[in-house]
């Protein structure tokens, strides 16, 4: 599929149109991966409770902002489902872009999420409309923190989330994080 992602150890793959709008009931009526070559035991997607409705709208009344949603993340040693990663939204007024991500505790501890960050943000400061990336985790999330501290991102304060409580709020340019790259 277009716009997949490949990093060192692993596959982005973009969701599909029919494989978002399978999500509008958890669990799905039928499997939405039936036809990838993946394994999903930790039911990724299918079996979590996260918000999916802001995005498949979105997606329904501009079906180009598919590219922004759900990556699912694979890893290729094991051809197994082990996470995803989305932007919140495709970007504003302003170019900002908001990632979110999960990875299932087995993989947890094994870099999965830095390098899912790493792959998503590089793709994204190649997109003609990004010009800040956003990264919002919880105080109390020392995992997420320990991620963003490895970026030049500025920490810009607080928010609090609906869901999730105090956020604290991370940006870095589009520049900057070009930059940063050509160096690590």
């Amino acid at each position: 599929m277009s716009d997949d992602i490949t990093t060192p150890r692993l596959d982005l793959l973009r969701i599909s149109h029919d494989e978002l709008f399978a999500l509008e009931t958890i669990p799905p009526e039928t499997d939405p991966f039936l036809l990838r070559t993946f394994s999903n035991p930790f039911e990724i997607l299918t079996g979590e409770t996260i918000p999916h409705a802001n995005r498949i709208a979105d997606v329904r009344a501009t079906p180009e902002h598919i590219k922004w949603y759900y990556r699912l993340i694979v890893c290729r040693a094991d051809n197994v489902l082990i996470g995803s990663t989305s932007f919140h939204a495709a970007p504003d007024d302003l170019g900002m872009l908001e990632i979110g991500l999960g990875i299932t505790p087995t993989y947890t501890g094994n870099g999965f999420a830095t390098e899912a960050v790493i792959g998503m943000w590089d793709w994204a400061v190649q997109q003609p409309d990004v010009v800040t990336l956003r990264y919002t985790v919880s105080p109390e999330n020392l995992a997420s923190q320990a991620i963003i501290a490895k970026f030049p991102a500025q920490h810009m304060g607080q928010q609090i989330d609906e869901e999730d409580g105090p956020e604290d709020i991370y940006e870095i340019s589009a520049q900057t994080w070009r930059e940063f790259r050509a160096t690590n």
